[in-house]
């Protein structure tokens, strides 16, 4: 378990960097063998034609050495019996060329010919008293040794000749020598090509030496040419048109490709005066071989070099994040409660600088911590302080409330049950003076003391009915106004003009209901004592961001400073506008009509047009 976690790179830095070398090695590895690829199989496929080349002049030269050992055979002979052919001594030359026929077994037999050309003796007597220009032989001259391929109803064969010269360097005859075809299939089996084979090929195009599949074919057909980006090529990583002129690609046996090396021979060698050619071929697939084994071994290098380097590099970081570790487990023991401070590492490197860093960093917030107790207790103090004076705020706002209710309907009394037993009032005060100066007055009087009790109690039952009902909630300040205007002018038959912005008309908040009141109470107002024939109610928007309600009748007026002893109206429309945050203003005179605005700040949602 131990050593899973300390393999762990989420645990573990030094894992962590071990596995981070690996990756980089591996992929290093990888990248390394494909940019290699192209330029390994290139180079292998170069130096392995390189090597061909070497092979196919290996065995060049060995064919070369040993035709021209038999050659020279020949050639020795013909000056062994240069006095025997001036004597003429016909056994004696047979007896010569027996000799020299069995120093050199390949040969079939040996003749030797007068300077006309007439077989004179030979090892086999058939030949006897023929003339060389009867064979087939294409005679370049009889002037030096040559050596020609000769075909027989049989099988092909070698012919070797070599003059015969007398003291005084004249031609006085020839010896020649047939040379078996089997002894070029003996020697050529005696030539191994590493690597790959080689194939003879005679002056006609045909493969006389090679593997079976080709033996007998012409060279020509037998080996197609490469044809432009073969895919059979790109195992080899090229398409072969930077090889050397004489290495060329050809599919060969069962329509494989193989590497294909064209040797030169010297111009005065034997192959040369055959018209004989040698190649030396590989199959594509043995060079594609050996160089993926190279690769493999390159990348396996590679990549064990990375993960020894990755071990390195484990150690090494293992070494380094050791003090480290302290330091974490330090911090983890602080975490605990078990330690106060982080073990700082002797020394002046990273970690030590760290850990003291560390270390400083927990002193500061433990007196941080310290300090902040300090305050939690201080901002529970502060908070029991706050919270009783909540309380007596509560207690002062709530007797506030009452007391503004009580206003309220101080003012609802006002407005209703004042009046209506005001006007009760004087019309006792009549009756009383009736009853005793003028009775007979006395029934009318009562009529309309009972009609003035009527109306009071209906605008008490009204009163009621507005502190039950809120029509600015219901429909907005902007309709709330324009009923009421309708119902007071069809109520007292006078024309009231209402304009309401309708900006404005959702309105129907604190404020409005209150400024809604205030406008009931003004109208009230111009009923009982301003004698008016037309009214006109305003609300609109001031630059300002405020709103503005506007009423202006056209009645007897009053002085505004003169307020009567026991009239509450005018105190009580100065106080519902202090309690709004709205200003009040009254512009009158007697006789002059009255204009009353009352203005209150919008909301920010609705400050902007």
């Amino acid at each position: 378990m131990k050593l899973l976690q300390r393999l762990d790179p989420r645990r573990s830095l030094a894992a962590a960097i071990g596995w981070w070398v690996i990756v980089l090695t591996l992929c290093l590895a990888l990248a390394t063998k494909l940019w290699l690829r192209s330029f390994i199989r290139s180079t292998l496929l170069e130096q392995h034609s390189q090597r061909l080349e070497s092979t196919g002049g290996h065995v060049v030269s060995e064919v070369e050495t040993a035709m021209q050992l038999r050659l020279q055979s020949v050639a020795v002979a013909a000056t062994m019996l240069s006095e025997d052919i001036e004597l003429s001594d016909a056994r004696r030359l047979g007896r010569a060329l027996e000799a020299v026929r069995r120093e050199v077994s390949d040969l079939i037999w040996m003749a030797v010919t007068d300077a006309d050309g007439n077989v004179v003796a030979a090892t086999d007597e058939r030949v006897v008293g023929q003339n060389v220009y009867q064979y087939t032989w294409e005679s370049q001259g009889l002037d030096v040794a040559w050596i020609e391929e000769g075909r027989a109803p049989g099988e092909p064969y070698l012919k070797l000749t070599a003059p015969v010269r007398n003291a005084a360097g004249a031609i006085v005859g020839v010896v020649a020598a047939q040379l078996g075809w089997t002894w070029v299939q003996g020697l050529t089996a005696g030539i191994h090509a590493s690597p790959g084979e080689w194939l003879l090929i005679d002056r006609d195009g045909l493969v006389r030496i090679g593997p079976p599949g080709l033996v007998g074919q012409r060279w020509a057909g037998a080996a197609e040419a490469r044809k432009p980006f073969d895919p059979a090529l790109v195992d080899l990583g090229t398409d072969a048109s930077d090889l050397p002129p004489r290495v060329e690609l050809r599919r060969l046996l069962a329509d494989k490709p193989y590497v294909v090396v064209h040797t030169d021979s010297p111009d005065d060698g034997m192959l040369h005066k055959l018209g004989w050619r040698i190649v030396v071929v590989q199959p594509v697939e043995s060079v594609a071989a050996f160089a993926s084994g190279i690769e493999w071994r390159i990348t396996a290098v590679l990549s064990a070099l990375g993960l020894a380097t990755a071990l390195a590099g484990i150690s090494v970081a293992r070494r380094l994040t050791r003090r480290i570790r302290r330091i974490a487990e330090s911090a983890n023991a602080v975490g605990r409660g078990g330690a106060q401070r982080i073990d700082v590492p002797a020394g002046d490197d990273e970690a030590a600088r760290l850990g003291a860093a560390l270390d400083r960093l927990l002193a500061s917030l433990q007196r941080e911590r310290d300090e902040l107790r300090l305050l939690n207790a201080e901002l529970d103090r502060r908070v029991a302080d706050r919270t009783e004076e909540i309380r007596r705020l509560a207690l002062e706002s709530r007797d506030a409330a009452v007391v503004r209710e009580r206003l309220r309907l101080a003012r609802a009394l006002h407005d209703t049950l004042a009046h209506s037993m005001m006007a009760m009032l004087t019309e006792i005060r009549v009756l009383k003076r009736l009853a005793s100066s003028r009775p007979q007055e006395l029934p009318a009087e009562l009529v309309r003391a009972e009609q003035a009790a009527r109306e009071g109690l209906e605008e008490a039952r009204h009163a009621i009915d507005q502190l039950r009902s809120n029509p600015v909630q219901q429909a907005g300040l902007g309709a709330a106004l324009v009923e009421l205007a309708r119902a007071f002018g069809e109520r007292h038959g006078m024309p009231v003009t209402c304009e309401v912005d309708p900006a404005l008309a959702a309105l129907a908040d604190d404020a409005a209901q209150t400024v809604f009141r205030m406008t009931e109470e003004l109208l009230r107002n111009v009923e009982r004592h301003a004698g008016a024939s037309h009214v006109r109610l305003r609300l609109w928007r001031t630059p300002q961001a405020q709103a503005c309600l506007e009423l202006v009748d056209d009645g007897c007026g009053f002085e505004p400073g003169r307020v009567a002893p026991g009239h509450y109206g005018l105190v009580g429309l100065h106080e519902q506008a202090e309690a709004i945050g709205a200003w009040l203003h009254i512009d009158s005179r007697p006789g002059q009509g009255t204009q009353v605005r009352v203005g209150w700040p919008l909301a920010a949602a609705l400050a902007d047009p």
